[in-house]
């Protein structure tokens, strides 16, 4: 720990741009998101390095990255600047506004769908509430939420652990994702419409790479119905999956609401998997080793409340999980 952390001459403000230096990476980006100048945001820095008797980043033509001294500083003042919010927050919430900052992740297909109405709800009914909203794959998701950097998650729970704290949210319905047309994929629809799992065994996949809670779940469905699948690429970008599927390169299976504005738009066609049809669940999750604040709690009831409302009508192409 640098000798200094013990000076009485630093304050919260100063440590929160350290804080955000550090998780940006780069003085330009961290200014940016502060909304103040890079030479002050620079300055304020070098008076904490110059307090702390030591340097705390080390500075070259790419950004920013934390120097020995700086990694065991921030783990240090990093749990504290979260205490500090929570405690903020709490006393905040004694006023009946929900206030505070808080960071939301979900992965694409759920951002599509849960992002625009929380936004709105957000700016209509908490409107003190500052919200970070993200998106990634459940993986990065999931690192994100045991380092602290989410306070609310929607993951996959195929990865446990007890350091998260989850509940059911729903299960996604999982389509076959293939170019409008396709004459291969109509050759193996069914009477109904519909694409048996076994049918898949023969097409060439696109899939997130094995890290992701989707592609984890698809390969213990393939080897419980006896299935080899052909061969499988690895592509961890929604988007460039989109594009690859439209071009017909290739089939992916996601839920519907993952390439919903390709869907709308008719660049992609999609088509239910049956016999059996596929779930994808999804679930809200915490960290069991920090309190819940009153904000995200509020978050949180929205959040399932609009679930449940999306696909009651229809909306959102899923199951709610059992009472």
């Amino acid at each position: 720990m640098p000798r200094a952390c013990y000076s009485g001459g630093m304050d919260i403000r100063q440590l929160s741009l350290f804080r955000r230096v550090a998780e940006e990476g780069s003085f330009s980006r961290a200014a940016a998101v502060l909304g103040i100048t890079q030479p002050a945001l620079s300055r304020r820095i070098r008076a904490l390095e110059e307090e702390l008797g030591t340097a705390l980043l080390y500075r070259n033509g790419r950004g920013v990255v934390l120097t020995e001294e700086g990694r065991r500083f921030s783990e240090a003042v990093v749990p504290v600047l979260e205490e500090l919010s929570r405690i903020r927050a709490a006393a905040m919430a004694a006023s009946g506004a929900v206030r505070g900052k808080l960071s939301i992740a979900m992965p694409p297909s759920v951002a599509a769908s849960l992002a625009p109405p929380l936004l709105r709800h957000a700016r209509e009914k908490m409107p003190d509430l500052e919200l970070h909203l993200m998106d990634a794959f459940t993986g990065t998701i999931h690192e994100w939420l045991t380092s602290g950097r989410v306070d609310i998650a929607v993951l996959n729970p195929m990865r446990q652990n007890p350091a998260i704290h989850s509940e059911p949210l729903f299960d996604a319905v999982l389509y076959l994702c293939h170019a409008p047309g396709d004459a291969r994929v109509a050759g193996l629809l069914n009477a109904e419409g519909d694409i048996p799992m076994a049918a898949l065994a023969g097409l060439p996949l696109m899939l997130p790479g094995r890290h992701h809670g989707l592609r984890r779940e698809l390969e213990a469905g393939f080897a419980a119905a006896g299935i080899a699948p052909g061969r499988i690429e690895d592509v961890d970008s929604l988007h460039a999956l989109a594009h690859l599927v439209a071009e017909g390169m290739g089939y992916t299976i996601s839920a519907w609401d993952a390439l919903g504005m390709e869907l709308r738009q008719g660049h992609v066609a999609a088509t239910r998997i049956v016999a059996p049809v596929l779930l994808h669940e999804f679930v809200l999750a915490t960290s069991a080793e920090r309190q819940v604040s009153p904000a995200a709690r509020a978050v949180i009831r929205f959040l399932r409340a609009e679930v449940r409302r999306l696909v009651e009508t229809g909306r959102l192409k899923g199951l709610l999980p059992e009472s």
